[in-house]
């Protein structure tokens, strides 16, 4: 695969072939091959498979515990409490978060049961090692390896054995997740967060929203290893917490940041099945993942206050990227890497193609030397909403009636200013405020502002 010198981005030390990634997936779906050789070709190669298609990093995820990290584990919990009540063949399942028009697919649940990360994780170091050798001779040039890293409960020893046995295989970068929301969905999450007693397992944003827990874990990490570090968050953070979440975590030593992971959802109820899930073939409704376009709103937003109120921090952006205009628009908002993953899975790897080719043109029209020029050129426009000049009075609405079919979804709402008068569309021009809430609701597009 021929290198596009417009497309390469440098973050944090390293190079990469282009911005854009799929985001961490904890397993591909399917069941997993059991012979670490066989499990490393078939997985690998879909990573392969992503750089191929135009990614310019591939990211891994998994945990290493040393006899360290295992004693640290058993000094808080004990044996039994390391055993899962429920020892059932782990199943997992996907649905589509559906809206009627004007919406579309708006994402996606997901859930496994049973949901027991834990030290029994250890035992796919095997297989992360014959992952990483082989990527390590099969990846295109400047295609970093990215480490998800995970650990047990809030232990800190064993993120940082994790971190220390990803280094130890030669990764170019490590991302420590403390913002899954699948833990979520386990027994008694919210007495399990209030007292801080967590499972003894992978507890994801249960412990990614305590900030002193957060940084405790960066602060060893960053002191055991000499990669790059970051720290993924979690949407269910919120703005303008997530900022002080940035702050501290550079102050203890993370490199970048990445906004962020799933959220955490609730598969809503059938209303023409007395209120049981709609989950197709399951009888009861955890907590659980949801990924979507929704996610947009929320990475935008915590992209550019980070990059607005923090500096010295690279940022990563993840959620609700699903076409290339909006991996460019995070980039703008002072992303350097963006991470598609719910676009990946709706689109497939077609959207790593065509983002590559929207990419390079886009550099091409606006007479960029490289994409990384884009990189936070929008965040000098970030200001306080009492700074912002809206053109009081000269801001005003222009009815196209070529395009008007009369719904009436624009009148027939909370505005003050349109009516009908004899079939046709009007305004009151001294109601309009020339807001735009009506273009909302007009599908034809007749309605649209002007400047005067």
């Amino acid at each position: 695969m021929l290198l596009n010198e417009r497309l390469m981005v440098h973050f944090c030390g390293l190079d990469f072939a282009s911005p854009f990634g799929v985001g961490a997936i904890g397993a591909h779906w399917g069941k997993a091959e059991p012979d670490p050789v066989k499990f490393a070709e078939i997985n690998g190669g879909i990573l392969l498979k992503h750089a191929q298609a135009g990614a310019g990093f591939v990211i891994l995820n998994g945990m290493f515990l040393n006899d360290k990290a295992k004693d640290a584990i058993l000094n808080r919990y004990s044996e039994d409490e390391l055993i899962p009540e429920q020892q059932a063949h782990e199943q997992a399942r996907m649905m589509p978060i559906r809206g009627k028009a004007p919406y579309g697919v708006e994402g996606f649940y997901f859930v496994p049961s049973p949901f027991w990360p834990g030290i029994g994780m250890a035992g796919t170091a095997d297989r992360n090692r014959e992952m990483v050798r082989m990527l390590k001779a099969k990846r295109p040039d400047n295609t970093p390896i990215v480490a998800n890293v995970l650990g047990i409960a809030d232990i800190p020893e064993t993120f940082v054995s994790s971190a220390t046995g990803w280094a130890e295989l030669g990764v170019d970068m490590l991302e420590i997740n403390v913002s899954c929301p699948l833990p979520v969905g386990q027994r008694d999450p919210v007495l399990r967060y209030e007292t801080g007693r967590l499972h003894p397992f992978f507890q994801g944003v249960l412990v990614g929203d305590n900030l002193e827990r957060v940084v405790e874990i960066v602060r060893q990490v960053r002191a055991a290893v000499d990669l790059p570090i970051g720290v993924k968050l979690s949407p269910e953070t919120g703005f303008p917490r997530i900022v002080q979440f940035a702050k501290a975590c550079r102050d203890a030593g993370a490199d970048f940041v990445t906004m962020f992971n799933a959220g955490v959802g609730l598969v809503p109820p059938d209303i023409y099945n007395g209120g049981r899930p709609m989950w197709p073939y399951m009888d009861k409704s955890p907590f659980c993942m949801a990924s979507g376009s929704f996610l947009r709103v929320a990475c935008l937003r915590d992209t550019g206050g980070v990059a607005r109120y923090v500096s010295g921090l690279g940022i990563s952006a993840s959620g609700g990227l699903v076409e290339p205009e909006h991996m460019i628009q995070a980039m703008m908002l002072g992303a350097t890497l963006v991470q598609p993953c719910t676009g990946i899975i709706e689109q497939g790897r077609g959207l790593l193609r065509r983002t590559a080719k929207f990419m390079t043109q886009y550099c091409e029209e606006q007479g960029l030397r490289s994409i990384q020029d884009i990189i936070g050129i929008g965040v000098p426009y970030l200001a306080d909403n009492e700074q912002v000049d809206m053109l009081p009075g000269k801001t005003h609405l222009h009815i196209d009636h070529s395009k008007c079919i009369r719904c009436a979804r624009c009148a027939d709402n909370v505005c003050q200013a349109l009516y009908f008068k004899d079939g046709r569309l009007s305004v009151l021009e001294e109601r309009c405020a020339g807001c735009g809430g009506c273009i909302i609701a007009c599908p034809q597009g007749a309605l649209s502002l002007y400047c005067n």
